[in-house]
């Protein structure tokens, strides 16, 4: 396999990329000048090195400094965020896009997928023993008062909830903590990512 056969398998693994986009992007990269190239080539390096993930929200976030320790992401390690408040979302674009609403100060915990019907191993498609690691530790440290869900307004989205809610209704305490959702205003299929800051505010305001 050449490295151009080789680039386009990669571009593939892209979320959304099929085997036209795919070359098309290598048909771009053998165009393009060869400082753009080298300098494709350092960031990927660098993304090697310096991309870490949130240990807290699992949340991907870039580390200049190699010799730093941090492990949460500049949200989590934010003192003025509201720590009782935990929103589950799907993936990283669905927190970057609520962000950027300005609407919301808690915390979030991103699943990593949603679960399709039926399937018979939850835990090998969303991050759920470790969700429920972080709500327990919540729970004891009187961390926690509310947990908000934020996802898509689908079938996965509607089966992952109901699955994430009956798995967490068996931690010793969780009755005490508010279990909410984004109110229907989002639209059916919706994809948060895609959210407006108006549409995002309706939601979470009138959350039930």
């Amino acid at each position: 396999m050449n490295a151009s056969d080789k680039l386009v398998e990669l571009f593939m693994r892209f979320p959304g990329i099929g085997p036209k986009q795919a070359k098309r992007f290598v048909y771009f990269l053998l165009r393009e000048h060869f400082h753009f190239k080298e300098q494709l080539i350092k960031a990927l390096e660098e993304l090697k090195f310096t991309g870490k993930q949130c240990d807290s929200c699992f949340r991907f976030f870039g580390d200049n400094n190699l010799r730093n320790d941090k492990t949460k992401c500049v949200i989590c390690d934010t003192e003025s965020r509201d720590k009782n408040v935990l929103m589950i979302v799907e993936k990283e674009l669905d927190l970057d896009a609520i962000e950027k609403t300005g609407s919301y100060n808690g915390m979030y915990f991103i699943l990593g997928g949603l679960l399709p019907p039926l399937t018979d191993k939850p835990s090998e498609i969303i991050r759920i023993r470790e969700l429920v690691s972080r709500v327990h530790s919540d729970i004891e440290s009187k961390k926690i008062s509310e947990i908000i869900f934020a996802l898509p307004v689908t079938d996965y989205g509607d089966n992952t909830k109901e699955y994430v809610e009956n798995t967490l209704a068996q931690i010793v305490g969780i009755k005490d903590v508010k279990m909410s959702s984004l109110a229907r205003g989002l639209s059916s299929g919706l994809e948060l990512e895609y959210v407006d800051r108006d549409t995002f505010k309706s939601a979470f305001e009138r959350r039930d």
